[in-house]
């Protein structure tokens, strides 16, 4: 990788964590991020039904900035793609973040699941995300 890329993706991650303050809207963008881009590129109906998902739940997150969210999203999506490694270990740490409270762990998941429902182009690799994520938040995979 070049240092072009590398930085990129470290300041991506950097604003994120800067930005995003709500733990389970970190879980639930880095699932549903790790598994859109699985396939190697973010679908636009992939942002849209994050974008969605996350409208039907506004509730739960402290007062969301909308634009904001999707922008983030769509930047950890593309630090994921250049720095694939790091992506990954990041993501899955900002799950595992949630897996003490069941009902944020089981919104994780599902995030996850309609993000393998939103795009089904790398359906092996998705399903194999799914499992780990799953293994992390230490709820069944189904």
């Amino acid at each position: 990788m070049s240092l072009e890329v590398d930085a990129y993706a470290l300041l991506s991650w950097k604003r994120f964590d800067d930005e995003v303050t709500n733990q389970l809207l970190r879980a639930v963008t880095s699932a549903f991020a790790l598994i859109a881009v699985a396939d190697g590129d973010l679908a636009k109906k992939e942002g849209e039904q994050f974008m969605s998902m996350l409208r039907e739940k506004a509730d739960l997150f402290e007062p969301l900035d909308f634009d904001a969210v999707d922008r983030h999203f769509r930047s950890v999506c593309g630090a994921m793609l250049s720095d694939p490694v790091s992506g990954r270990r990041h993501a899955l740490e900002e799950i595992a973040a949630v897996q003490a409270k069941p009902e944020h762990a089981e919104l994780v998941r599902s995030a996850a699941e309609i993000a393998i429902a939103a795009d089904s182009r790398g359906a092996v690799k998705e399903s194999k995300l799914l499992s780990e994520i799953c293994a992390v938040l230490k709820l069944a995979h189904r």
